[in-house]
């Protein structure tokens, strides 16, 4: 069970004590470690292999964990909070677990061709009519009757459960940061990531930009089967974000020292624009996943528990990438990965 704790400063023998989420969420964070193996799993073991290079490494899975955290802070406080759990349990509402993979188009149409099926592929396209042997689709809004709920409006969660949507978008977040990965290290020439060779430095680097597709694209995927068109939406942009910062980086206006700028007349011109190329490389990805996942917990239009977790999510991504040095103040521009 996810630890209740976390929403707030514990005490413990009348001192106050601040709960450190990577060991209370550690055993959680592991087990979608691996949730996001199974998910980037490929039909060719390269794609495979090289999928699974950066998931495989040591890492505190920054966004995962910001996407737990906010669902144990917000569970229970959005209007339709009580809808999302009812769904999540409801076989047919689209929010069980064994149903996030249940595909939204018919794959007599759109093959989808995974580690799961095992049949050869066709020559031919047959017409099958109403008897496919794929498994069934689920509708994008599976929602004939919907339950009257006649609690409050606002009610507190002190279960402290996580639905299988909100699980399953914090696997996505890493899979999405994982694809910039890939793409980020072709484009540098790294040799290093997290201490061991870059993925550029063990495959072949047009293999590992493909694999940057692929994950992408899964993500995409995966995203629109959670079923909830607003989070399809907010999602949509993410993509388009990370080209756009990575874009504004090969200008090369950051490695710079800021404080021998501070006279500089483009000091304030570079520096805004260091802070749009952070949001939109490392930003976007926190904010939007916070939004996201708050909003996969019941919060609708109109109430402040998704502006909170945007906000947060910006200002968090921004901080992530700069760094003061603690000798002597300076405020440097770092990469931080």
């Amino acid at each position: 069970m996810f630890v209740s704790s976390l929403r707030r400063l514990g005490t413990l023998g009348g001192k106050s004590v601040k709960s450190d989420p990577f060991t209370a969420l550690s055993p959680q964070i592991e087990i979608l470690r691996l949730h996001t193996l199974r998910l980037v799993e490929a039909n060719s073991p390269v794609l495979s292999n090289i999928a699974t290079y950066y998931l495989q490494q040591p890492s505190k899975q920054i966004r995962p964990l910001l996407a737990l955290l906010f669902s144990l802070a917000t569970n229970g406080l959005g209007k339709d909070w009580h809808l999302k759990l009812w769904e999540s349990t409801h076989p047919g509402a689209g929010g069980c677990e064994g149903e996030l993979d249940i595909p939204l188009s018919s794959l007599d149409i759109l093959p989808d061709y995974g580690p799961q099926h095992h049949a050869r592929f066709g020559d031919t396209f047959a017409v099958l009519g109403g008897t496919s042997h794929f498994p069934g689709v689920l509708s994008f809004n599976n929602r004939e009757s919907l339950p009257r709920f006649l609690q409050p409006l606002y009610t507190f969660n002190t279960s402290t459960s996580i639905l299988p949507t909100q699980v399953r978008f914090a696997a996505i977040t890493e899979m999405i940061h994982a694809a910039s990965l890939l793409h980020d290290d072709v484009i540098d020439g790294s040799a290093l990531r997290r201490g061991v060779p870059s993925a550029p430095r063990v495959f072949p680097p047009n293999l590992c930009v493909l694999c940057g597709h692929f994950m992408a694209s899964l993500a995409s995927i995966l995203i629109t089967q959670l079923r909830h068109p607003g989070v399809t939406r907010m999602m949509s942009k993410v993509q388009t974000n990370l080209i756009e910062g990575e874009m504004l980086q090969a200008k090369g206006l950051f490695e710079v020292n800021l404080n021998g700028m501070k006279r500089h007349e483009r000091f304030h011109h570079m520096w805004n624009t260091y802070l749009q190329k952070s949001y939109l490389k490392t930003g976007a990805l926190i904010a939007r996943g916070a939004r996201a996942v708050v909003v996969l917990g019941g919060c609708v239009p109109g109430e402040i528990w998704s502006e909170i977790a945007y906000a947060y999510g910006r200002n968090f991504g921004i901080a992530f990438q700069v760094n003061i040095c603690p000798c002597c103040g300076m405020t440097a521009i770092l990469i931080i990965l």
